[in-house]
């Protein structure tokens, strides 16, 4: 996939959520990329067991976005996307 290919679903300030929404929309065989503005947090978080903030963007294919928000929409994570 390449970045014009992609197309931003929804942005989460908690890499847990982004995670458990990549594997949601993934079991639907919709493939996403995490974007995270400052990718050494994770390694931080990695490390010493601290959940720091970030802004991770979840970005699936153009093809994929109107049935990733579909997905998203009838999920416990409805709200990230209203």
């Amino acid at each position: 996939m390449e970045a014009a290919d992609l197309k931003l679903l929804v942005t989460i300030e908690d890499r847990v959520i982004a995670e458990d929404v990549q594997g949601l929309l993934e079991e639907y065989e919709i493939y996403t990329v995490l974007d995270s503005d400052n990718p050494a947090f994770s390694v931080i978080g990695i490390y010493s067991g601290l959940n720091p903030i970030e802004s991770i963007d979840i970005k699936v294919s153009v093809s994929d976005f109107q049935r990733a928000i579909e997905i998203l929409a009838e999920s416990p994570y409805k709200e990230l996307i209203m």
